[in-house]
């Protein structure tokens, strides 16, 4: 009985050790996953409907984190303002159609989170018309805001990049 607990209990320790190695792997501080991850087309348009049924009133979006640098967003009405002081967005128009207006002035602009200041809405930039399929580079520090028509939407993946110098 004694020999039978003993192997259980090392069967216990190795079958966790096995485990544990084949699980994704953070980088320092929470950092994306050192191994690779899939989402099929039929996946993210799964997640993008499941999105689309928890859309916040007050932001018109809904979002699914799908690394700690990379979301998929759903949005069905215009955003505020923003800059991302240290980060730039790598953005892909996956589904639906709207506008970002990037560049400008950013009008009523408060500290939201480190390196992150919202506002109210742009004064000049450039406006770009977009649809599935467009992308688009937003760098770091530049302001930025999003439209969508009433009864329309889009779904997006948002990649954060740390510019290199």
């Amino acid at each position: 009985m004694r020999s039978f607990l003993v192997v259980g209990f090392i069967a216990l320790i190795v079958g966790s050790l096995v485990l544990f190695a084949q699980a994704p792997q953070r980088g320092a501080a929470g950092g994306d996953s050192k191994t690779p991850a899939f989402w099929s087309a039929k996946a993210m348009a799964d997640l993008g409907a499941q999105a689309s049924t928890r859309v916040s009133a007050d932001t018109h979006m809904a979002g699914v984190q799908l690394v700690p640098s990379a979301s998929m967003i759903y949005r069905n009405g215009d955003s505020g303002s923003e800059v991302h002081e240290k980060q730039a967005d790598f953005i892909f128009v996956r589904e639906g159609e709207g506008a970002i207006v990037v560049g400008g002035k950013l009008i009523g602009g408060k500290t939201a989170r480190a390196d992150e200041i919202r506002g109210d809405s742009i004064e000049g930039g450039t406006r770009y018309a977009v649809a599935a399929g467009d992308s688009i580079y937003i760098p770091a520090n530049v302001p930025h805001q999003f439209f969508v028509e009433n009864g329309k939407h889009f779904v997006i993946n948002m990649v954060k990049i740390t510019p290199q110098p």
